[in-house]
């Protein structure tokens, strides 16, 4: 038998929420779509990703958000904005370097959010995110905790 999750909203606006009030600068909302990696848009992919009203493009949104709900786990992405993407620039558009280099200066600020928010987090207890399948027979089984 299947199991279908719901997946409306894929994460969790508890933890989110959390996220944001450990730092001002963060921001909370936005739509994601997520592309085949590893590899950075073509302009044309990325004019087009915009006009569709997507406010981020990522290569590792995915499956993670539907296995943590599978899991009852509240889940939250935190995307760290590497580029503008080749549809905004003109040029050749983003390359590694570039990218990697500025994930390298930003580590200690997400360090830092990491940290902050590990220590607001909110107990899964009642939340959506785990309480999903009340009541369901699942098809496979969710670890607890040991």
């Amino acid at each position: 038998g299947a199991v279908h999750l719901p997946f409306a909203d894929p994460y969790c606006p508890r933890v989110s929420l959390a996220v944001a009030g450990a730092d001002p600068e963060v921001k909370v909302g936005g739509t994601m779509v997520v592309i085949e990696g590893p590899r950075f848009s073509t302009r044309a992919e990325s004019r087009h990703y915009g006009a569709q009203g997507w406010s981020l493009i990522n290569m590792t949104g995915a499956p993670e958000a539907a296995l943590a709900r599978e899991l009852r786990m509240c889940y939250s992405a935190i995307a760290l904005v590497t580029d503008m993407d080749a549809g905004v620039e003109s040029g050749s558009g983003v390359g590694q370097e570039e990218v990697f280099a500025l994930f390298r200066q930003n580590l200690e600020r997400l360090t830092g959010l990491l940290t902050t928010t590990i220590g607001t987090l909110p107990d899964p207890a009642g939340c959506t995110c785990s309480s999903w399948a009340d009541g369901l027979e699942l098809t496979y089984e969710v670890p607890g905790p040991v």
